[in-house]
């Protein structure tokens, strides 16, 4: 009888051993080894805020992450182009091949007036974009020592602190008023074309009207409000008439 009971709690022992071995191989299979075996395939997120984004991506590339630009704003705190914040943070475990999204600066919402004095009327619209400025009404002002049609002064001046995509006024130089130029044929062209042909024949673009029109590219003069080849003053604005799809 002694014999039958032991021999049972060996069978009893025996199945509890082998329940415990089966339930260690399953949890092997399905916990232990897919975290040694995914391991390899995290990282830790990188800093890349203040950097600029060539330097980021280079950056995540070498921890086999990717870069993604979710949001541009504008701040006095961070130069134009560089990460102002990133998510995941720095530090994070993740996935390689990743995206980690980030906000960009676009510089500063104020702007500087530039020094445009003596420039053509050309060069200082080109500058004044270039700062995120835009040209705004024009004066006209005689003086004999300076050569005609380049600008004399801004306003505001050189220095001024802006609010982006404010207007400055240009005070040009005009001598010779009594001097007569050709209208050139603007109709055709493309507007930026029209632009330096004007400024080449000593006369100013106005306004800009847009009509539909599928025919013409986009942005190509339809029609100009002084005809080709009139005689006019030097300096003449002429409004022009531009194609937009529709």
């Amino acid at each position: 009888m002694r014999f039958f009971k032991e021999w049972k709690n060996f069978l009893i022992s025996l199945a509890v051993f082998i329940g415990g071995l089966l339930l260690l191989s399953v949890l092997m299979d399905t916990v232990v080894m897919p975290m040694i075996v995914h391991h390899g395939d995290e990282c830790f997120v990188p800093y890349i805020t203040d950097m600029s984004l060539k330097s980021a991506k280079v950056k995540l590339k070498e921890n086999g992450l990717k870069l993604a630009v979710t949001q541009e704003e504008f701040s006095s705190d961070y130069p134009k182009g560089t990460i102002i914040s990133q998510v995941p943070e720095a530090g994070a475990s993740v996935k390689k091949g990743m995206s980690i999204r980030v906000t960009v600066s676009k510089g500063s919402a104020s702007a500087v007036v530039p020094n445009l004095r003596g420039v053509t009327l050309r060069e200082a619209k080109f500058m004044l974009e270039k700062e995120g400025l835009a040209m705004g009404d024009i004066l006209w002002y005689n003086d004999e020592i300076l050569p005609d049609g380049v600008i004399i002064e801004s306003r505001p001046a050189e220095g001024t602190v802006m609010r982006l995509n404010a207007e400055v006024l240009l005070v040009i130089n005009r001598r010779q008023t009594d001097v007569l130029v050709n209208v050139p044929d603007f109709v055709g062209l493309d507007l930026s074309e029209a632009m330096v042909l004007a400024e080449e024949n000593n006369l100013l673009i106005g306004e800009i009207s847009y009509k539909v029109d599928d025919r013409m590219l986009p942005e190509t003069v339809l029609f100009q409000s002084i005809a080709p080849n009139s005689q006019v003053q030097k300096w003449t604005v002429i409004n022009l008439t531009i194609s937009q799809p529709e």
